[in-house]
């Protein structure tokens, strides 16, 4: 790794998902941006919907991603801690990732101290729905459910989980929820976690396809705590880096691809 030592976050490539019109071109980018950043990089957290959809049967993972994953190896072959999180979209994320490449897999929010600071991060989807998704996501996560999935054809299977994701885009684009600190459940959130935990300088956040980096006061502090949400990379192309005395988000220039 070079002399500079920096902590980069990403979330919400959704690779593979329908509604892309190049997919290929969209992991070109993706790859494009990893190896912009390997020489600097010392940790990296994918917050979750890495894959628009991901199932691992006992000897069968999706076809595709090659370039990307073969970039991954690469750089932690090269002394990455790479860290891979689960989200709503790729929830059936099992042990591949870890076993192939090394990466420690999380299923829920982590919390982590660096460079003497304290982050807290996660794909964040689980913190404000409705009872309706709340019993969604108890069913993907079931295993008896997971055991009787992973008896349909792969090709069944596919087929059934992009026609949920296209219908559950076309739903998203036809009732727009744009990020209001006023009534954001991850703003809601934050602000709760850091009254109760004030020594959380960081909580950074996926999943909501927006940007945020909102500052929250804490008890007996002179500098603030942070909420970054970080964006996607379908519209907003952004990722947040750490560079040991502070936090930023960048964008990343899908026109040098």
């Amino acid at each position: 790794m070079g002399r500079q030592q920096k902590i980069y976050f990403a979330s919400d490539f959704h690779l593979g998902a329908p509604y892309i019109s190049n997919r290929r071109q969209h992991e070109e980018r993706i790859v494009s941006w990893l190896r912009s950043i390997e020489d600097d990089a010392t940790d990296l957290y994918l917050l979750g919907d890495v894959f628009d959809y991901w199932f691992e049967y006992k000897s069968v993972v999706p076809r595709g991603y090659v370039r990307f994953l073969g970039q991954l190896a690469h750089m932690v072959d090269h002394g990455l801690e790479l860290h891979i999180f689960t989200g709503n979209h790729d929830v059936w994320m099992f042990d591949y990732m870890h076993t192939e490449l090394g990466a420690t897999i999380h299923t829920s929010d982590y919390l982590f101290r660096a460079f003497d600071r304290q982050f807290l991060v996660g794909h964040g989807d689980n913190l404000g729905y409705d009872k309706l998704y709340s019993a969604l996501m108890w069913c993907f996560h079931n295993k008896t459910l997971q055991w009787c999935y992973k008896w349909l054809h792969p090709d069944l299977a596919d087929k059934i989980a992009t026609t949920w994701s296209a219908h559950s885009r076309q739903s998203h684009a036809r009732h727009p929820r744009p990020l209001s600190v006023d009534t954001e459940y991850q703003v809601r959130f934050a602000k709760e976690r850091i009254a109760a935990a004030p020594s959380v300088d960081y909580i950074i956040f996926g999943h909501r396809h927006e940007v945020l980096d909102y500052p929250i006061q804490r008890a007996d502090a002179t500098t603030p705590s942070r909420l970054l949400i970080i964006g996607d990379w379908i519209k907003n192309f952004t990722y947040a880096v750490f560079d040991g005395s502070d936090i930023r988000i960048e964008k990343y220039n899908p026109c040098s691809v």
